[in-house]
């Protein structure tokens, strides 16, 4: 897209090859989205961002970097710690083996079963404290815990930033030439951060049980990105529209690379190389959206899709094709219970830990895909009635 000058004030960031404030770069921000759009353009360096980036309402925004691989924006290394013995429903501290990053005042993540789900009718997997004070083989908490804490479960910090975070109505936001880095370091253990400690994260409003209760986000776009490190996902949409990820590099994440989330529609992920990911695209909830061109090397699973939530017509009319799959611990594309009517088509697939392609749902189309080498099938059916021409 051609920006219209006139129209999009250029909001140079100077101090080449310095590390600028996040607070500076938040300004800029924030300058182009009251002035109704702009163009932030960030230098070479390593800029820490510890609260993490907010872009609320943006419009015809564009956040680019001078250099792709130079430019980097950086999350620091997570809270967390290590429950050490068990700790009882109604105690004030917790025993831990390791910690670090904690200060009075956090709320603490505890990774083990709490109250019922509203939704699920089940536990939460987690429950929640506060931090009172910090000692060295111990967390004091402001007030007793209503669940007990096991030995060895992770504690993380609840809030915990997403590297930029695209809320409320914003539409035509660009992220390009940017290196994106979690703050994931060596010997870290494995967190799973989901909807936190994503390098991008983009929703609208909606409900599992309404769908979209408010404008969606459109037509963001990320385009020669490099992305890494991430205990969350490397890009998740949510209730996002027309969003295209295109020519990135997402490598190391602890979750899924690419997240085409609830209610997310009409969006596309291609000639992207994505490695060492959890899994490297995952489609909840997604409806007519088009994942092409792109590899996988190494990843837990390579594309799964999948529903959570009942509304009808979602997991419908999405296209997997001409994808490379080098690889995967697991299956290949996995396509799950509840799904209609998705096309994968056309794509190679070398030395999948398990299945090349697995199916359920009804009505997949399987056609001309090349895979060799699977530890079980090529293509198997769990459920349903598809169409399948190997």
């Amino acid at each position: 897209m051609n920006w219209p000058l006139l129209l999009i004030p250029l909001l140079l960031v100077s101090e080449p090859a310095s590390a600028l404030p996040e607070a500076e770069i938040q300004r800029y921000i924030d300058e182009a989205i009251k002035a109704g759009g702009g163009e932030v353009v960030i230098p070479p360096g390593v800029h820490m961002i510890e609260k993490g980036l907010v872009l609320k309402g943006a419009k015809k925004l564009r956040l680019i970097g001078l250099d792709a691989e130079e430019t980097v924006l950086k999350l620091p290394p997570v809270a967390y710690a290590v429950a050490s013995g068990i700790t009882e429903s109604g105690a004030t501290r917790i025993a831990v083996k390791t910690q670090r990053g904690f200060k009075p005042g956090m709320r603490l993540k505890i990774e083990a079963d709490g109250e019922t789900d509203s939704f699920t009718k089940k536990p939460k997997p987690y429950h929640l404290a506060i931090v009172k004070a910090v000692e060295k083989d111990a967390i004091q908490l402001e007030a007793p815990l209503k669940f007990p804490v096991p030995d060895g479960t992770l504690i993380r910090h609840e809030d915990a930033p997403n590297l930029i975070e695209i809320r409320g109505a914003s539409e035509e936001v660009y992220l390009e030439k940017l290196t994106l880095d979690g703050g994931r370091v060596e010997n870290d253990p494995l967190i799973r951060g989901h909807a936190q400690l994503c390098a991008i994260f983009a929703a609208g409003a909606y409900s599992y049980e309404k769908g979209p209760t408010g404008p969606p986000v459109k037509k963001l776009r990320v385009s020669r990105c490099f992305i890494q490190n991430c205990h969350g996902r490397g890009i998740a949409l949510y209730s996002v529209e027309s969003a295209e990820i295109d020519g990135c590099t997402i490598r190391d994440t602890s979750d899924e690379a690419i997240d085409f989330d609830h209610f997310t529609v009409k969006s596309i992920a291609t000639h992207n190389h994505i490695a060492r990911s959890l899994i490297g695209v995952e489609l909840n909830d997604a409806k007519d959206c088009l994942v092409a061109g792109n590899d996988f090397r190494e990843c837990g699973t390579g594309i799964n899709l999948w529903r959570w939530c009942k509304q009808p017509g979602l997991n419908e009319g999405n296209i997997i094709a001409q994808n490379v799959f080098e690889s995967t611990r697991g299956n290949a594309v996995r396509i799950a219970t509840g799904t209609k009517g998705n096309a994968i088509v056309q794509n190679e697939i070398t030395g999948s830990g398990k299945n090349g392609i697995i199916l359920s749902g009804e009505g997949q189309i399987v056609k001309a895909n090349r895979i060799t080498g699977s530890g079980m099938k090529a293509i198997a059916v769990n459920e349903g009635k598809h169409e399948i021409v190997e």
